[in-house]
């Protein structure tokens, strides 16, 4: 195996990895391994004579200096208003910062990939890194699977907690994490195979892969927010990809039983979950409350509340719809908690600060 790919490999591995144990020593920036591989990003990237832009890195560029301005008027308003610069104990210009090297890593990050392709000109490299940890994520799954409904922690020096965890998460922080990453790593395998028209035999260890890897999964997911997305895009997406593509709408006769199969499966099991939890599980009442608080808060700030701004402004908004009458009727103990701490408000609330 090629050094490249192995480095690819580590590297994706990385990204991938979404609840490293050291997120308990550093803070929420070191749930996931990459940014410790900045430096070295960044190293390499400072080796180039001319650094190569795209359209892209000059969009993000701009687009995290105007959330800087933001950030910035949005806390001047706010020091002037509380007379303070805390909210929740949290220093405002503290966690600007902090919040806006969120970003900045995921630019180094972006820029030592290209840098590293472009240099590399071998999408084949890829296409290897990319296989291989499909490989290893359907053995984590396998194992997983075995051992997520007994009393065994599945392997808990890997996780920021060793508490028994009672769903599907790979190497993520929670089920809902994971159900990204089996997408990504079920569709991207066959991009590649097909964009690099790599050996029939190739093809087919990477279709029959990917469709163990997505239905395996999906047959053991509890994440509602992934079996909705199952639901309503992938499945539909997964057909018309077949279907468009003549080498392969042969495949599409032998998918239609599990496919349909699957179809069945997830709508009862969505079904099932929104009779009987709809007003008894916390997921619902969380979920209504921040999309509608992030409605309010966008409908009353339509230009972005910065980074740590958003800390008051978006709880302010929570506050707002867990007094309404309406809500009361669902299980608020989780959200109600986004009202104490600044801690609760994590990355499933940073598209607040657009």
């Amino acid at each position: 195996m090629k050094v490249k790919v192995i480095v690819l490999f580590l590297i994706l591995l990385a990204a991938v990895y979404q609840d490293f144990p050291m997120v308990n020593y550093f803070g929420e920036i070191a749930k996931s391994p990459i940014v410790f591989l900045v430096p070295f990003f960044l190293f390499y990237l400072l080796k180039e004579r001319k650094m190569p832009l795209t359209n892209y890195v000059k969009t993000y560029v701009v687009y995290l200096l105007y959330i800087a301005l933001i950030s910035l008027i949005y806390t001047i308003y706010l020091v002037v208003k509380n007379k303070s610069f805390y909210v929740f104990d949290e220093n405002l210009l503290v966690k600007n910062i902090k919040m806006f090297f969120y970003p900045l890593c995921s630019l180094i990050f972006y820029q030592f990939i290209y840098v590293f392709l472009k240099r590399t000109s071998n999408l084949y490299y890829v296409f290897q890194a990319v296989f291989y940890l499909q490989i290893l994520l359907v053995l984590l799954l396998i194992f997983e699977v075995n051992v997520y409904k007994t009393k065994e922690v599945f392997l808990p020096f890997l996780h920021s907690s060793t508490e028994k965890y009672w769903r599907i998460r790979l190497l993520t922080f929670e089920s809902s994490w994971s159900g990204s990453v089996v997408v990504i790593f079920t569709f991207l395998p066959i991009f590649l195979a097909e964009y690099l028209q790599v050996s029939k035999n190739k093809r087919l260890a990477i279709y029959t892969l990917s469709v163990f890897f997505f239905f395996y999964y999906t047959l053991h997911c509890e994440s509602k927010g992934y079996l909705f997305l199952v639901l309503i895009s992938l499945l539909p997406m997964l057909i018309r990809y077949v279907y468009a593509n003549k080498r392969l709408r042969y495949v599409l006769f032998i998918l239609l039983v599990p496919i349909v199969i699957t179809f069945v499966f997830v709508y009862n099991s969505l079904k099932e979950e929104v009779i009987s939890q709809l007003y008894t599980s916390i997921t619902f009442g969380t979920r209504f409350t921040g999309y509608s608080a992030a409605l309010k808060t966008f409908l009353f700030n339509p230009f972005g509340v910065g980074f740590a701004p958003y800390i008051e402004i978006y709880t302010h908004s929570i506050l707002d719809v867990v007094s309404s009458d309406f809500m009361q009727q669902f299980n608020l103990l989780e959200v109600k908690q986004y009202l104490e701490s600044p801690k609760f408000l994590s990355s499933k609330t940073y598209f607040l600060i657009i």
